[in-house]
């Protein structure tokens, strides 16, 4: 059980959670991605796979050709690493025009 706290104290936390989340919804409202606006779950993915990369997997439902998977989740991420990934979204944000809400 000591372990798991330990684990736990690593990773981000709520407040960078809750901000991470807000900013990904700011971004989906406001900016056009390939032409389109994508929702805050694949911003999510978009900046998880620019950040830490992905790969390719085989088809697990046979059909042909490959998924693409991240290679991290964000819920995996310590808070120096979240911290430093909030701050690449906020100059994305920037260059984009973003304007950010407080909301959580």
């Amino acid at each position: 059980m000591a372990t798991e706290k330990t684990c736990n104290a690593i990773n981000r936390t709520t407040e960078q959670n809750k901000k991470f989340h807000a900013m990904l919804r700011d971004i989906a409202k406001q900016v056009k991605w390939a032409g389109e606006l994508i929702d805050e779950e694949d911003f999510k993915r978009l900046m998880l796979a620019a950040k830490y990369g992905q790969r390719i997997v085989p088809n697990p439902l046979g059909y042909p050709g490959f998924i693409v998977m991240n290679v991290r989740r964000s819920k995996q991420l310590s808070i120096e690493e979240m911290s430093d990934f909030i701050a690449e979204i906020e100059c994305f944000g920037a260059e984009q025009n973003v304007k950010w809400t407080d909301e959580e």
